[in-house]
């Protein structure tokens, strides 16, 4: 009965990521405005030529937000393969093998968990330079060592099974024992800790973005929360209800949404432990 609640929940979720992602396919593909060029008069209301207005140099704001749910999912979907894949080997070899191979690992696991991540990423991005794919490269590079230390500890706990000790005294090759019999018992593990990054990268690439650090050209919510943050007198006006308040909606749903799908995947996998 336990299992129920989870399960529920996690299609719930689901169906509000795939409806939130069918709207801004739509603001993408269908919608007839840019979101790159001028198609009305500054600062328009929303109506039905412009659903959510237009901000200071007439650019569709719809347009705008869908574009940027989509660079923002690119970037995390992508951010979490790369962490996925550093975290799920470096953890799984550290567990596995152990000696100095792991305290190697290990050590370079506590070095990344101990640097402060948002100071550095601004450094970083300010230093290498303001493209989408060395801010994913940063957020990469501080995502997986939370992941390995998990598949660290879940690998020695599985590696000791009566099982796992039968196949290695049958002479089992350690890559054959782990496709075979550990891979299986890590991947919703790595699954919860990869919809943790998607969301952890869509609010650090917010953040960069919002200080200055991100591709200017690229449609970022972070960037329009910038800019019309920064806009004179927005506060006094009120051109902040279409221009400020749905980018800063649509990040805080979005986000939400990847860490509670995480979440119930993680409730789920404990269930079935």
């Amino acid at each position: 009965m336990k299992r129920i609640i989870p399960q529920k929940s996690t299609r719930i979720l689901l169906f509000l990521l795939i409806a939130l992602t069918l709207l801004f396919a739509y603001g993408e593909l269908l919608y007839p405005h840019s979101a790159y060029t001028p198609s009305g008069a500054s600062l328009e209301a929303p109506s039905a030529h412009h659903i959510l207005g237009t901000d200071n140099l007439g650019i569709d704001i719809f347009a705008q937000i869908s574009r940027g749910y989509f660079s923002s999912m690119f970037m995390g979907i992508l951010s979490a393969l790369l962490a996925f894949a550093a975290g799920g080997i470096l953890g799984t070899l550290a567990g596995y093998k152990g000696g100095v191979t792991d305290h190697i690992i290990t050590f370079f696991i506590n070095v990344f968990l101990c640097i402060p991540q948002l100071p550095v990423l601004i450094v970083l991005g300010a230093f290498f330079g303001q493209s989408m794919w060395n801010i994913i490269l940063i957020i990469s590079l501080f995502s997986w060592a939370p992941i390995a230390k998990q598949i660290r500890a879940k690998t020695m706990s599985i590696k000791s099974r009566k099982y796992i000790l039968l196949a290695d005294a049958y002479g089992g090759k350690p890559f054959y024992i782990i496709r075979t019999h550990i891979l299986m018992e890590l991947l919703p593990l790595l699954i919860v800790n990869a919809l943790g990054v998607i969301g952890k990268t869509i609010r650090q690439e917010a953040s960069l973005a919002y200080l200055g650090l991100s591709d200017p050209l690229a449609k970022s919510w972070g960037l329009m929360i910038n800019k019309a943050s920064g806009f004179s007198g927005i506060y006094f006006t009120p051109y902040w209800k279409w221009w400020l308040l749905p980018p800063v909606i649509v990040l805080m749903t979005t986000i939400l949404l990847t860490r509670l799908l995480a979440r119930t995947f993680e409730n789920e996998k404990r269930e079935d432990a």
